[in-house]
């Protein structure tokens, strides 16, 4: 049975990926499936079609087989969504990205979109990544119900340290220095996905620092339906007159 961690862009689908690995594996219930892009499900399913056991899967995209597969054979599935304003600034500083080459490319509708397509599953975990940063004790425990593991306090205690963000930041510092050292030429890790700079910014609320005005409120009015969905609030910062202008520049 595939477990797919199908999560928002920059939003823990990556550590949701590592705890659901790390728990099966443990058991003896199933391994991890390293990275692939979500297109080469179909070649993944058929190397494991008799396969009895859980199967870990991170793909952002929902794909039609990844479909049948949580139609027709159960398939599990735990997503996580972000504030929409702090996926931007962290997309901003891990790719290097700026707030216009996001806005033109339409990256807010996709990327809230790739993620409502995950959460319509039926029985699918939602998970917030503001919890993944302040609870992640919580969120390991509701990952392991809804693996139908029992896991005692003392176990999800010790796999909140071992996932802590210090710990995730060290994880991906080493994969940097791998790859200056020659010792990886990929830019993650094929055990972890993390890659060399993942943990661009685990802020909540960052956004505020980053963004101008203008910025904030071209995303509130485009997401707002979306943000109140998942019960983020928006700020409406007021505008000067300079502010509302290059707010306009922001409009489809």
């Amino acid at each position: 049975m595939f477990v797919f961690c199908g999560g928002m862009f920059r939003s823990g689908s990556t550590l949701q990926y590592q705890i659901v690995s790390q728990l099966i594996e443990d058991r003896g219930l199933g391994d991890r499936i390293t990275w692939h892009s979500p297109e080469a499900f179909s070649e993944i399913r058929s190397l494991h079609s008799s396969s009895s056991q859980m199967l870990a899967f991170k793909a952002h995209k929902l794909t039609s087989e990844m479909l049948k597969e949580i139609e027709h054979n159960g398939a599990k599935v735990i997503t996580a969504h972000r504030d929409i304003r702090d996926v931007v600034v962290s997309a901003m500083k891990k790719n290097d990205w700026s707030f216009r080459k996001i806005w033109r490319n339409d990256r807010l509708r996709y990327w809230t979109g790739r993620f409502d397509e995950w959460a319509r599953q039926p029985g699918a975990l939602v998970c917030r990544y503001e919890d993944l940063v302040t609870d992640l004790h919580g969120v390991i425990k509701s990952i392991a119900d809804h693996l139908d593991i029992s896991l005692s306090e003392n176990e999800i205690g010790s796999l909140a340290q071992e996932y802590s963000l210090d710990n995730q930041k060290l994880r991906a510092g080493q994969v940097a220095i791998q790859m200056q050292t020659g010792r990886n030429m990929s830019k993650f890790d094929p055990h972890s996905l993390l890659h060399h700079n993942h943990i661009a910014t685990a802020g909540i609320g960052e956004y505020r620092k980053i963004l101008l005005p203008a910025q904030i409120r071209a995303i509130e009015d485009e997401c707002s339906d979306w943000m109140m969905r998942w019960g983020y609030e928006a700020d409406r910062p007021q505008l000067t007159i300079s502010q509302r202008a290059l707010r306009m520049t922001y409009r489809r």
